[in-house]
């Protein structure tokens, strides 16, 4: 294994010392590696609970799911956000003994695209163009509640047309 290569374990992690909540989210990012987290994720710490048998952090994620070309060549490619859970649990020396990342749920990421199929069926996703600027309030008269639109980087978000 090269230098460059090397991924900390979970002999790696350890709290603090003196460690409070405030410190969770600089923890969170120090285990980040050993969570094998999607690149893309986006992780919040939810809660910590410190007890006499040690410390647990609660986090949420946000990661990307990708439509596939099944439901509208449109939106092939778009993302879209889903909220997965996890936690670390650390002893009473603030050592990190185990640790559990639930990826999105299954039943979740069908119901999403079974919803958009649905959307592109009854036409309430409008597709802007690339560097178009949507305007919320034109789509909502058109009974849009939806838009797809490409971002700084090229890629493909589902957005929602919220009230302004």
């Amino acid at each position: 294994m090269q230098a460059d290569e090397w991924r900390p374990n979970e002999m790696d992690i350890v709290l603090p010392k003196d460690f409070e909540a405030q410190d969770a989210p600089q923890v969170l990012a120090q285990a980040r590696p050993v969570l094998e987290l999607p690149p893309n994720a986006n992780p919040r710490v939810e809660n910590v609970a410190q007890t006499k048998r040690g410390t647990r952090i609660d986090f949420s994620y946000t990661a990307c799911i990708l439509l596939d070309n099944e439901l509208s060549a449109e939106v092939a490619g778009a993302q879209v956000p889903v909220t997965s859970y996890g936690d670390l649990q650390f002893n009473t020396r603030g050592a990190l003994v185990a640790y559990e990342v639930q990826p999105a749920d299954p039943r979740q990421v069908r119901a999403i695209r079974d919803h958009v199929s649905k959307l592109i069926a009854n036409d309430r996703i409008y597709f802007a163009a690339q560097g178009e600027k949507v305007d919320p309030e034109k789509l909502r008269a058109q009974g849009k509640d939806w838009y797809v639109m490409q971002d700084e980087r090229g890629n493909k978000q589902l957005c929602r047309v919220w009230i302004s």
